[in-house]
């Protein structure tokens, strides 16, 4: 009888360890983009969004970027055109020529995404209607390359600050970006 209860112990042990270490494999370690971001985080806070976010641009995944947008998602900038006029631009989350469609292209044109240095602060909370807007102020580097020559080598840099504006999801509570206004040097 002891016997059979040793057995029964050493296979409780085992069966432990052997679940506890099926989920770790270390010559597998998580993969991290060029500036150390480790993988997608629940985003249950601005913060993680934002981090999702670079995220998703460092690893040209569409996917992750899309689930970074509420669905009423609108991203503004400055554009100067060809007789040097000014204007500013709305872009939607959706359509053929809105933001998700576009950075779909820009994820398949550069084949290295940077956004370093990635600094974002807290800037203030807004109420808006019965909602509770958090605003995030993003110092940021953003680099593109082309670098196995598709596009002729193409590369681009922008220095400025962003402005993100982000609502919890009452369909999931996740914190998602409402707006994006780009207000970065070119």
């Amino acid at each position: 009888m002891v016997i059979a209860k040793d057995i029964f112990y050493i296979l409780i042990i085992s069966f432990l360890t052997l679940g506890i270490s099926a989920c770790l494999n270390p010559f597998a370690p998580s993969v991290l983009g060029p500036s150390g971001v480790k993988a997608i985080v629940r985003q249950v806070e601005p913060d993680s969004t934002l981090h999702n976010f670079k995220y998703a641009y460092e690893h040209n995944d569409i996917d992750v970027y899309e689930n970074c947008l509420d669905e009423n998602f609108i991203f503004r900038y400055v554009d100067q055109d060809l007789t040097g006029q000014i204007e500013t631009v709305e872009v939607p989350r959706d359509g053929a020529s809105g933001d998700i469609e576009r950075t779909r292209n820009l994820f398949a044109f550069f084949d290295e995404i940077q956004l370093d240095p990635w600094i974002p602060v807290f800037d203030r909370t807004e109420i808006k209607g019965d909602e509770i807007w958090e605003v995030y102020k993003v110092y940021f580097q953003l680099s593109v390359r082309d670098t196995d020559g598709d596009f002729g080598l193409e590369h681009y840099e922008a220095t400025g600050i962003a402005e993100f504006s982000f609502r919890q999801s009452d369909k999931d509570d996740l914190w998602r970006i409402v707006f994006w206004d780009d207000q970065s040097n070119q």
